[in-house]
Protein backbone atom coordinates (compact mmCIF):
# COMPACT_ATOMS: atom_id res chain seq x y z
CA UNK A 1 0.00 0.00 0.00
CA UNK A 2 1.71 3.18 -1.21
CA UNK A 3 -0.35 5.32 1.12
CA UNK A 4 1.12 3.27 3.97
CA UNK A 5 4.70 3.93 2.81
CA UNK A 6 3.86 7.61 2.72
CA UNK A 7 2.51 7.46 6.25
CA UNK A 8 5.79 6.02 7.49
CA UNK A 9 7.60 9.05 6.12
CA UNK A 10 4.97 11.36 7.58
CA UNK A 11 5.17 9.76 11.01
CA UNK A 12 8.94 9.82 11.20
CA UNK A 13 9.82 12.99 9.30
CA UNK A 14 12.39 15.01 11.22
CA UNK A 15 16.02 16.14 11.00
CA UNK A 16 18.47 13.27 11.55
CA UNK A 17 19.79 12.81 15.06
CA UNK A 18 22.74 10.68 16.18
CA UNK A 19 22.02 7.25 17.64
CA UNK A 20 24.27 4.26 18.27
CA UNK A 21 23.01 1.02 19.70
CA UNK A 22 20.94 -2.13 19.23
CA UNK A 23 17.27 -2.70 18.43
CA UNK A 24 15.32 -5.97 18.65
CA UNK A 25 11.99 -6.35 16.87
CA UNK A 26 9.50 -8.97 15.75
CA UNK A 27 6.91 -9.23 13.02
CA UNK A 28 3.16 -9.25 13.71
CA UNK A 29 0.73 -11.33 11.68
CA UNK A 30 0.67 -14.78 10.10
CA UNK A 31 2.30 -17.24 12.50
CA UNK A 32 3.83 -19.14 9.57
CA UNK A 33 5.71 -16.02 8.49
CA UNK A 34 7.01 -14.80 11.83
CA UNK A 35 10.43 -13.19 11.85
CA UNK A 36 12.73 -11.71 14.48
CA UNK A 37 15.18 -8.90 13.90
CA UNK A 38 18.30 -7.57 15.61
CA UNK A 39 19.55 -4.24 14.29
CA UNK A 40 22.89 -2.60 14.94
CA UNK A 41 23.35 1.14 14.29
CA UNK A 42 26.66 2.93 14.61
CA UNK A 43 27.15 6.62 15.28
CA UNK A 44 28.17 7.35 11.69
CA UNK A 45 24.85 6.01 10.36
CA UNK A 46 25.77 2.46 9.34
CA UNK A 47 23.02 -0.13 9.83
CA UNK A 48 23.05 -3.93 10.02
CA UNK A 49 19.83 -5.93 10.27
CA UNK A 50 20.00 -9.61 11.24
CA UNK A 51 16.81 -11.52 10.41
CA UNK A 52 15.82 -14.97 11.67
CA UNK A 53 12.78 -16.74 10.24
CA UNK A 54 11.61 -20.32 9.81
CA UNK A 55 11.34 -21.68 6.29
CA UNK A 56 8.62 -23.93 4.95
CA UNK A 57 10.32 -27.03 6.36
CA UNK A 58 10.71 -25.49 9.80
CA UNK A 59 14.41 -24.76 9.44
CA UNK A 60 15.52 -21.40 10.79
CA UNK A 61 17.10 -19.18 8.16
CA UNK A 62 19.46 -16.37 9.11
CA UNK A 63 20.28 -13.50 6.79
CA UNK A 64 21.76 -10.05 7.30
CA UNK A 65 21.51 -6.81 5.38
CA UNK A 66 24.50 -4.57 6.00
CA UNK A 67 24.38 -0.87 5.04
CA UNK A 68 27.77 0.75 5.76
CA UNK A 69 27.61 4.51 6.22
CA UNK A 70 30.28 5.00 3.55
CA UNK A 71 31.05 3.34 0.26
CA UNK A 72 29.07 2.45 -2.87
CA UNK A 73 27.68 -0.91 -1.76
CA UNK A 74 25.42 -2.63 0.74
CA UNK A 75 25.66 -6.37 1.43
CA UNK A 76 23.14 -9.18 1.76
CA UNK A 77 24.54 -12.16 3.71
CA UNK A 78 23.17 -15.71 3.87
CA UNK A 79 24.77 -17.22 6.97
CA UNK A 80 23.59 -20.76 6.28
CA UNK A 81 25.29 -20.84 2.88
CA UNK A 82 28.12 -18.47 3.85
CA UNK A 83 27.39 -16.42 0.77
CA UNK A 84 26.90 -12.72 0.18
CA UNK A 85 25.63 -10.31 -2.46
CA UNK A 86 27.18 -6.90 -3.05
CA UNK A 87 24.39 -4.43 -3.88
CA UNK A 88 24.83 -0.86 -5.20
CA UNK A 89 23.42 1.57 -2.66
CA UNK A 90 21.10 3.17 -5.22
CA UNK A 91 19.69 -0.17 -6.44
CA UNK A 92 16.38 0.31 -4.67
CA UNK A 93 16.19 4.10 -4.89
CA UNK A 94 13.62 4.05 -7.72
CA UNK A 95 11.28 2.03 -5.50
CA UNK A 96 11.37 4.88 -3.03
CA UNK A 97 10.86 7.44 -5.77
CA UNK A 98 7.52 5.85 -6.62
CA UNK A 99 6.31 5.70 -3.01
CA UNK A 100 3.45 8.13 -2.90
CA UNK A 101 4.04 9.26 -6.47
CA UNK A 102 0.50 8.36 -7.49
CA UNK A 103 -0.80 10.50 -4.68
CA UNK A 104 1.24 13.56 -5.59
CA UNK A 105 -0.92 16.59 -5.90
CA UNK A 106 -3.92 14.94 -4.26
CA UNK A 107 -5.21 16.32 -0.98
CA UNK A 108 -4.84 13.90 1.96
CA UNK A 109 -8.01 12.02 2.80
CA UNK A 110 -7.15 10.55 6.18
CA UNK A 111 -8.77 10.51 9.57
CA UNK A 112 -6.30 10.60 12.45
CA UNK A 113 -7.39 9.54 15.93
CA UNK A 114 -5.29 9.96 19.05
CA UNK A 115 -5.90 6.90 21.22
CA UNK A 116 -3.94 7.90 24.31
CA UNK A 117 -0.78 6.65 26.00
CA UNK A 118 0.58 3.11 26.03
CA UNK A 119 3.81 1.34 26.98
CA UNK A 120 5.79 -0.71 24.45
CA UNK A 121 9.04 -2.47 25.47
CA UNK A 122 9.23 -0.26 28.53
CA UNK A 123 8.91 2.94 26.49
CA UNK A 124 6.13 5.49 26.87
CA UNK A 125 4.33 5.95 23.55
CA UNK A 126 1.48 7.89 21.95
CA UNK A 127 -0.97 5.61 20.14
CA UNK A 128 -2.41 6.93 16.88
CA UNK A 129 -4.84 5.37 14.40
CA UNK A 130 -4.83 6.52 10.77
CA UNK A 131 -7.73 5.58 8.49
CA UNK A 132 -7.71 5.96 4.73
CA UNK A 133 -11.20 7.36 4.16
CA UNK A 134 -11.16 6.32 0.51
CA UNK A 135 -10.80 2.58 1.06
CA UNK A 136 -11.15 1.98 4.80
CA UNK A 137 -7.60 0.69 5.33
CA UNK A 138 -6.26 1.39 8.82
CA UNK A 139 -2.87 1.63 10.47
CA UNK A 140 -2.11 2.06 14.15
CA UNK A 141 1.18 3.45 15.41
CA UNK A 142 2.74 3.62 18.86
CA UNK A 143 5.12 6.61 18.74
CA UNK A 144 7.99 7.32 21.12
CA UNK A 145 9.68 10.66 21.72
CA UNK A 146 12.74 9.07 23.35
CA UNK A 147 14.64 8.30 20.13
CA UNK A 148 15.43 10.08 16.85
CA UNK A 149 12.20 10.30 14.90
CA UNK A 150 13.55 9.23 11.52
CA UNK A 151 15.74 6.45 12.94
CA UNK A 152 12.89 4.05 12.14
CA UNK A 153 13.12 4.79 8.42
CA UNK A 154 16.89 4.41 8.43
CA UNK A 155 16.62 1.02 10.12
CA UNK A 156 13.50 -0.62 8.67
CA UNK A 157 12.59 1.05 5.37
CA UNK A 158 13.97 0.51 1.87
CA UNK A 159 16.94 2.79 1.24
CA UNK A 160 15.81 6.13 -0.02
CA UNK A 161 12.16 5.98 1.07
CA UNK A 162 12.78 9.08 3.13
CA UNK A 163 14.19 10.95 0.12
CA UNK A 164 13.54 14.58 -0.62
CA UNK A 165 10.40 14.20 -2.69
CA UNK A 166 8.28 11.86 -0.49
CA UNK A 167 9.60 13.40 2.71
CA UNK A 168 8.65 16.88 1.60
CA UNK A 169 5.21 15.71 0.53
CA UNK A 170 4.33 13.80 3.67
CA UNK A 171 5.93 16.26 6.08
CA UNK A 172 3.55 18.83 4.63
CA UNK A 173 0.62 16.51 5.27
CA UNK A 174 1.75 15.91 8.85
CA UNK A 175 2.07 19.62 9.47
CA UNK A 176 -1.44 20.18 8.16
CA UNK A 177 -2.84 18.25 11.13
CA UNK A 178 -2.58 20.63 14.04
CA UNK A 179 -1.30 19.05 17.21
CA UNK A 180 -0.07 15.91 15.44
CA UNK A 181 3.51 15.08 16.37
CA UNK A 182 5.72 12.53 14.56
CA UNK A 183 7.86 10.07 16.52
CA UNK A 184 9.89 6.86 16.51
CA UNK A 185 7.59 3.93 15.73
CA UNK A 186 7.81 1.38 18.55
CA UNK A 187 4.93 -0.66 17.12
CA UNK A 188 2.72 -0.56 14.05
CA UNK A 189 -0.21 -2.66 12.88
CA UNK A 190 -1.90 -2.25 9.51
CA UNK A 191 -5.02 -3.87 8.10
CA UNK A 192 -6.78 -3.56 4.78
CA UNK A 193 -10.22 -4.80 3.84
CA UNK A 194 -8.65 -7.59 1.78
CA UNK A 195 -5.41 -7.92 3.71
CA UNK A 196 -4.70 -9.77 6.96
CA UNK A 197 -3.37 -7.85 9.93
CA UNK A 198 0.39 -7.32 9.78
CA UNK A 199 2.97 -5.17 11.44
CA UNK A 200 6.16 -4.83 13.44
CA UNK A 201 6.94 -4.36 17.12
CA UNK A 202 10.17 -3.22 18.75
CA UNK A 203 10.89 -5.42 21.77
CA UNK A 204 14.14 -3.82 22.92
CA UNK A 205 16.08 -0.66 22.12
CA UNK A 206 19.34 0.19 23.82
CA UNK A 207 21.91 2.91 23.22
CA UNK A 208 25.40 1.41 23.36
CA UNK A 209 28.67 1.19 21.46
CA UNK A 210 28.59 -1.08 18.40
CA UNK A 211 31.69 -2.93 17.25
CA UNK A 212 32.97 -2.09 13.73
CA UNK A 213 33.11 -5.86 13.16
CA UNK A 214 29.32 -5.87 12.79
CA UNK A 215 29.70 -4.08 9.45
CA UNK A 216 32.46 -6.30 8.05
CA UNK A 217 32.00 -9.36 5.82
CA UNK A 218 32.73 -12.49 7.89
CA UNK A 219 35.81 -14.43 6.76
CA UNK A 220 35.15 -17.37 4.48
CA UNK A 221 32.03 -15.87 2.81
CA UNK A 222 31.80 -15.98 -0.98
CA UNK A 223 30.55 -12.58 -2.19
CA UNK A 224 29.03 -11.96 -5.64
CA UNK A 225 27.92 -8.66 -7.19
CA UNK A 226 24.26 -7.98 -7.88
CA UNK A 227 23.61 -8.19 -11.65
CA UNK A 228 23.18 -4.90 -13.49
CA UNK A 229 19.46 -4.49 -14.22
CA UNK A 230 19.82 -1.38 -16.37
CA UNK A 231 19.32 -3.42 -19.53
CA UNK A 232 16.03 -4.91 -18.38
CA UNK A 233 12.66 -3.30 -19.20
CA UNK A 234 12.36 -0.29 -16.90
CA UNK A 235 15.75 -1.02 -15.35
CA UNK A 236 17.88 1.97 -14.48
CA UNK A 237 15.09 4.37 -15.38
CA UNK A 238 12.92 6.35 -12.97
CA UNK A 239 9.27 5.36 -12.92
Amino acid sequence: MRWFLGLLVMLTAAPALAFEGEIDAKSIGDASQQAEFTIFVNESGGVRMDTSAKGRRGKTQRVSYVKPAKGKYDYMLDHGEKQGMKIPKNAFARIAQTAGADEKGKPPNYEIEKLGAATVAGQATRRVRVTDKDNGDTAEFWLSDAYPQNLWLKVFAVEGVGGQSPTGQWTGIAESYRGFKPGFIMKMVSKGKRDPESGLEVTRIEAKKVSPDKFAIPPGYEVATMPDMSGMPGGGKPY
